[in-house]
């Protein structure tokens, strides 16, 4: 009997599934068609089969005809062995290749032997019928495949030719000649219509259908002997066919099972087959997340352990190398796969090329990460080893794709990394910009304690402009270098050292008290530098955080007027003198000149820290206020004090001190950076001003934040030739000339900062921003620090008290 039904079944193609299905080919058809079984038929299985019955019947309904006509034939008898072939063909069931072995000989003999033979083929496809009928009616088939079962009885037209033709069957050795031939008659036609019906309907192989059909030949062979027992009893008593019912029955059992252990082994093998195709799925998604990642300590333990895991490994190992820092991760295994590791990790790493190692049963692969073999360029790769199975096509072709996007996740990190280097990176001197510092400081914050306070120094190099100027800004460029290796050397056990523009460094370091004094004298020291025509210095302020200032914003502001208050502390150098020789000349020329500048020069400072001038370019704009008047030494006091208004002639005096005041200037050579500017205090943003004419951006910074801070102070001060305005007034008459008279963006900024000086919003700032100008000497510097810390302790005292 061939295998019945022939189901249409999807090949299971899974690589990954070889090392745990069945080697026989038989057995792989039946694991393929499993699923299959409980399916409906496909269109062409349809087609296919109803061909095949069709043509069955075109030859069963003739012998049966002719059988009827010549024989006499016992319904009961018939009937009978109808219903035993029914439940041996059908209900006793041992599933075989694509379809079942069933014992259907055991009753097909009593058939041929019994029964006139030529009605034999059309009884067993009723007999078929019947029985895929009655599956139907439990559900263990589908209905359509009732009347497809007919295609099922061709084996049964081979014994049929032949006892047709050797009728009447004698006896002795030829009788047992005649069933031999009958039997291979039945199993060559069964070979050439189960061979063609199920390479119409699924594909397989003739190699492989003959091995099936091999299988149900022994087995056929092994059962007819039981027909011709059952045959010999029947001609005794018709009765006696009944004794095929137990055997059924045991059969019965048997079948259900063998049919219960094969469905759990399936259901086993599909589990295997779902939970790795779910873990090689799930380390797919992961390399595909990968680049979200910016970690790259953290990819290398993903990627590593995803592929142990994946892989069935007992160890792996991934290394990045040629970085800063290089990536080392491990997943330790038993201690024999570390040398097949090893070796094969060596030779994937020394050859860019995948390696595969087998050590005393110990296999180990290992790919490289592929980065560019060039000079200066990272290199990796990753390895994992197991011990008694070497790596399947499938595995190996799960690592190479884990590898290969573990590599552009790589690559897309070290990239990511070089550029936020770059962007937290000063590129001259090498050190920690603004952004970095400002990330430095929330770190500290976090672990900051009062054993080991938090200071910033600010720092501002004095002399550095007139080095640049005579040695130009190569020179300049390689003294910045210099001195900011020697800030970093000098603050490197206790913090950092950082660049913030121009000739501004800084420096975070969190030190015992004790160590302060040692801490910034080193820092200070280490921004000097002297040479036969030059002195680079540096002024400096320290704040205390976060005691003094929680914000890096409000802590570089307080340094740097504690840094500038240091710097005006020192003794009076060159400029300096000629500035309070010219102040001392406009005091005696009209006192109100001096006390006018000095509320000029104080506003001035205010704007320009809003417009982030550096120390010195904020020296240049103090001086310039201050002597923005000193041409009206050269105007007479009696139009300087006219309460009319002044005539033409007069107005020619006035307009004549700001040539005056830039040739006084320009006679002390250090004061000639001060003369540019106050030549130009007295232009016109829209270009009416005087003496050149100058327009919009062509007038220097600092003259145009001169012209607005004077005009305010003149409008809200007593005048010879009128009252003051009240600030509002001012404010607003501000505002109308903005973008006329004066620089919109100066005239906002000024606005800006006489709100911020609102009483309400003074406070805090007069408190921390103002300390006596003496306290910032190198020492007292130091004590000032030491005074916060305690006045911080204090208080930390008298909140905590009950």
């Amino acid at each position: 009997m061939p295998p019945a039904p022939p189901t249409e079944v999807p090949a299971m193609t899974h690589l990954v599934m070889d090392d745990v299905r069945s080697t026989g080919a038989v057995e792989r058809l039946m694991e393929d068609s499993w699923k299959a079984r409980s399916q409906r038929a496909s269109r062409r299985e349809m087609l296919v089969e109803t061909g095949a019955s069709a043509l069955f019947l075109l030859f069963a309904i003739p012998l049966a005809v002719a059988a009827l006509n010549s024989h006499e034939i016992d319904p009961l008898l018939a009937g009978l062995l109808v219903f035993l072939y029914a439940i041996s063909s059908r209900m006793v069931q041992f599933p075989i290749g694509a379809g079942y072995v069933v014992p259907s000989y055991m009753v097909l003999v009593p058939m041929l032997l019994l029964l006139p033979p030529g009605i034999v083929p059309l009884l067993t496809a009723a007999g078929l019928v019947l029985g895929s009928f009655g599956q139907a009616a439990v559900q263990r088939t589908k209905p359509e495949r009732v009347f497809l079962a007919i295609s099922d009885a061709w084996h049964t037209l081979g014994p049929v030719i032949v006892l047709l033709l050797a009728a009447p069957v004698p006896g002795g050795v030829q009788q047992v000649l005649i069933y031999a031939a009958a039997f291979v008659a039945g199993c060559l036609i069964d070979l050439v219509s189960a061979t063609a019906r199920e390479a119409a309907i699924l594909g397989v192989e003739s190699r492989v259908q003959v091995r099936v059909i091999a299988v149900v030949w022994l087995i056929d062979a092994c059962i007819a002997p039981f027909g011709l027992l059952v045959v010999d009893a029947a001609h005794q008593h018709t009765i006696k066919i009944l004794f095929l019912f137990p055997i059924n029955a045991i059969l019965l059992l048997l079948s259900r099972e063998r049919t219960a252990r094969i469905a759990q082994a399936q259901r086993r093998l599909d589990l295997v087959a779902h939970e790795r195709a779910r873990l090689q799925s799930a380390v797919g998604r992961l390399g595909e997340a990968l680049a979200a990642k910016l970690d790259l300590d953290a990819l290398a333990d993903i990627v590593l352990r995803g592929s142990v895991e994946a892989l069935d490994a007992d160890a792996g190992r991934l290394i990045i190398e040629g970085l800063p820092r290089s990536v080392t991760t491990e997943v330790s295994g038993p201690p024999g796969v570390a040398r097949a590791l090893q070796a094969a990790f060596g030779l994937a790493l020394a050859n860019g090329e995948p390696a595969e190692v087998e050590h005393v049963g110990v296999w180990a692969r290992a790919l490289p990460l592929s980065f560019a073999r060039e000079a200066g360029e990272p290199s990796g790769a990753l390895a994992v080893a197991r011990e008694g199975r070497a790596f399947r096509q499938d595995e190996q072709e799960v690592m190479q794709v884990l590898v290969e996007r573990a590599s552009h996740a790589a690559r897309d990190i070290i990239a990511h990394q070089v550029l936020r280097e770059q962007a937290l990176t000063d590129a001259l001197t090498k050190l920690g910009n603004r952004h970095r510092l400002g990330g430095d400081l929330e770190e500290h914050l976090a672990r900051q304690s009062d054993d080991r306070p938090l200071v910033l120094i600010l720092f501002d190099l004095d002399g550095f402009k007139g080095y640049n100027d005579t040695f130009g800004h190569l020179a300049g460029d390689a003294i910045l270098a210099r001195l900011g290796a020697k800030l970093a050397a000098a603050v490197s056990p206790y913090g950092t050292a950082y660049r913030l523009g121009g000739d501004e460094f800084c420096a975070l370091v969190a030190a015992q008290p004790s160590e302060l004094d040692t801490v910034i004298a080193a820092a200070a020291g280490a921004l000097h530098e002297r040479g036969e025509n030059f002195a680079v210095g540096a002024s400096y302020g320290a704040v205390l955080i976060p005691h003094e200032a929680a914000t890096i914003d409000y802590a570089l502001q307080l340094a740097d007027e504690r840094m500038y208050a240091r710097k005006k502390s020192r003794p009076s150098q060159a400029a300096d003198q000629t500035r309070d020789v010219l102040v001392r000349i406009m005091r005696a020329k009209q006192p109100s000149l001096e006390t006018h500048s000095v509320d000029v020069a104080r506003l001035c400072l205010r704007v320009g820290r809003r417009y982030g001038m550096t120390a010195e370019e904020l020296d240049e704009l103090e001086r310039a206020a201050l002597l923005h008047d000193v041409g009206k030494v050269g105007v007479p006091d009696a139009i300087l004090e006219k309460p009319d208004a002044l005539e033409s002639s007069e107005w020619d005096f006035i307009r004549q001190h700001p040539l005056l005041g830039e040739r006084i200037l320009t006679a002390a050579p250090a004061m000639r950076p001060v003369a540019v500017i106050v030549r130009a205090t007295h232009e016109r943003w829209d270009g009416g001003g005087y003496p050149d004419g100058l327009v919009e951006e062509k007038i220097p910074l600092g003259a145009r934040i001169i012209a607005v801070c004077d005009a305010y102070d003149v409008m809200t001060t007593d005048r010879c030739y009128r009252g003051r305005r009240a600030k509002d007034a001012a404010c607003r008459e501000l505002r109308r000339e903005a973008g006329r008279q004066f620089d919109p963006e100066v005239v906002k900024t000024l606005l800006e900062e006489l709100h911020a000086l609102e009483p309400s919003s003074m406070t805090t700032r007069v408190i921390h921003a103002r300390p006596n100008a003496h306290a910032q000497d190198g020492e007292q510097v130091v004590a000032y620090l030491h005074e916060a810390l305690a006045r911080h302790k204090d208080s930390a005292v008298s909140l905590n008290a009950p």
